[in-house]
C-alpha cells in the first residue's frame, strides 16, 4: 500500500505576525540564556529562568509602567487560556486569572507563544482574539528588549 503524500498546507494557516512572534521568542530565549537567565543546577537541560528574569531583572518598576500601556491590556485582563488535560483525559482549556504582576505578565507572554508552538490553536476558544494576543506579545517583547541593554545586545547579536 502506497503512503499518500503529506499535505503541508495547514502550516500556512499561521499568520505572518504569529510566525514573527515565534521567531522573536526563539531569539529571546537564546539571548536570555546567553546573558545568564537559565535555571541553575540543571545540567542536562538549559531552560530559561523566566521567573527570575521577570522578578529580578524587570521587576516592579517595569510592571508599574507596562501595565498602563494600552497595547498589553489584553494580556493583563484576558490572558491566553492554558491548554490542559482534564480529569477525563481529554484536552480542555483553562482560564488564567487577571495578570497582577510582572511574573504573571511574562507567563502570559509565554502562554501566547506556547499556544502557537504546541498546536493549541486547533479548537482554540481564543481564536477570535489570537491576533490581539499576538500583537500584545510582540509589543511586550519590544518593551522588554528596550528595558535591558545587555539582553538587547545579545538579542541583536551586536557583541
Amino acid at each position: 500500500m502506497a503512503v499518500p503524500e503529506v499535505d503541508y498546507s495547514k502550516i500556512d494557516d499561521v499568520s505572518d505576525e504569529a510566525s514573527r512572534l515565534f521567531n522573536i521568542m526563539m531569539r529571546l530565549e537564546f539571548a536570555l540564556k546567553d546573558v545568564g537567565f537559565f535555571v541553575p543546577g540543571r545540567r542536562a537541560v538549559a531552560e530559561v529562568d523566566w521567573v527570575r528574569f521577570a522578578n529580578d531583572q524587570l521587576g516592579a518598576d517595569f510592571w508599574h509602567r507596562i501595565k498602563r500601556a494600552d497595547e498589553v491590556q489584553v494580556l493583563i485582563h484576558a490572558p491566553p487560556k492554558k491548554q490542559i488535560v482534564d480529569d477525563s483525559g481529554h484536552l480542555s482549556w483553562q482560564d488564567r486569572g487577571e495578570v497582577v504582576s510582572v511574573q504573571e505578565l511574562i507567563a502570559a507572554l509565554n502562554g501566547v507563544r506556547n499556544n502557537l508552538l504546541h498546536g493549541g490553536k486547533s479548537g482554540d476558544p481564543d481564536s477570535n482574539r489570537n491576533a490581539d494576543l499576538i500583537r500584545a506579545a510582540l509589543y511586550l517583547v519590544d518593551q522588554v528588549l528596550k528595558e535591558d541593554d545587555v539582553l538587547h545586545t545579545s538579542f541583536c547579536g551586536a557583541y
